[in-house]
């Protein structure tokens, strides 16, 4: 019998071939985003105007001269340093048709909320970075005075000495140690580093405290986080440069303006009035007030360095 050579297949009928649609989302790269929780948390009340003004009174230096008898002193004279910040708005939007939101197989809306949820975060954690890079004092690895090159890695060393400025500078810890921020390669190295009483997992801390989000481990009286948005810094041309942040109490502030903290906004179709006639448009965004400022630069540390791996 000849072979049948009349053979439909799914070439022939491609329109009787259906595209299945996964309506599991795929999910999303995001950073890790931890700048909020180190700094001073202020709020400005209502009211009270656009600027709140932080105020530090200045210590006197030590008195090594006796008194003379009978005769009375020469007072002191009180000094202050001020230090100003206006909280400003940030906010961001989209406008979604209705003829998207009535024929869309995802819920369109949810996901607006959660990649403006996501943005917004990313837009506070980076204006934190922002303020606080070249506000805070440089430590650049490998005994570098600006320029990094390809061998001034972030080792167990570079973090005692960073630990040493602070403790010469009299500042204090935030809780249970001084707090940092690192880039994962820096974490891969500093986990890797083989110094005598270095890194510490988390899981092996003999201590029961509370522990800040995102935390790692501990060395040198340091606990870290990583997080891949510390930013990249100044290096020759073949050194791939890491920013990494360590701070002790009071390094710097966060302000908002009371009754005006970060908040997602939903305007369903028909609430725009005479600007949408026809409720056609539907809009989902965000919106914060928010300063930072550094308070004293000496109580963070900007760390620079390369990574080994």
């Amino acid at each position: 019998m000849a072979l049948n050579t009349n053979l439909t297949s799914t070439s022939g009928l491609p329109n009787a071939i259906a595209i299945y649609y996964d309506r599991m989302l795929l999910d999303r790269l995001e950073a890790e985003l931890w700048f909020d929780q180190f700094g001073e948390k202020k709020k400005l009340p209502k009211n009270s105007g656009n600027e709140i003004k932080f105020t530090r009174y200045s210590n006197f230096a030590a008195n090594t001269t006796p008194l003379t008898e009978g005769t009375v002193p020469n007072g002191l004279v009180l000094q202050s340093t001020q230090i100003s910040a206006i909280p400003v708005q940030y906010g961001d939007y989209v406008s979604l048709s209705d003829m998207l939101i009535m024929e869309s197989i995802d819920p369109i809306i949810k996901g607006a909320l959660e990649v403006l949820g996501y943005r917004a975060a990313l837009s506070l954690d980076t204006i934190i970075r922002n303020t606080l890079h070249t506000a805070v004092t440089n430590q650049f690895a490998g005994g570098a005075v600006s320029e990094i090159t390809t061998s001034a890695v972030v080792n167990a060393s570079e973090i005692r000495k960073a630990v040493k400025s602070l403790k010469t500078g009299n500042v204090r810890p935030l809780a249970d140690g001084f707090a940092a921020i690192v880039h994962p390669a820096t974490s891969f190295d500093l986990q890797s580093d083989s110094a005598t009483g270095g890194w510490l997992d988390i899981n092996k801390y003999t201590t029961t405290g509370p522990s800040y989000r995102g935390e790692l481990g501990k060395m040198y009286g340091v606990r870290f986080v990583e997080s891949s948005n510390v930013g990249t810094g100044v290096g020759a041309a073949a050194a791939v440069t890491y920013r990494n942040f360590i701070f002790g109490k009071g390094a710097y502030g966060l302000v908002e303006l009371t009754g005006m903290n970060m908040k997602t906004y939903t305007k369903q179709l028909g609430s725009g009035g005479t600007s949408d006639p026809l409720d056609q448009v539907s809009t989902v965004g965000y919106k914060f007030s928010h300063v930072t400022k550094v308070l004293d630069a000496t109580r963070a540390i900007e760390l620079y360095g390369v990574s080994a791996s």
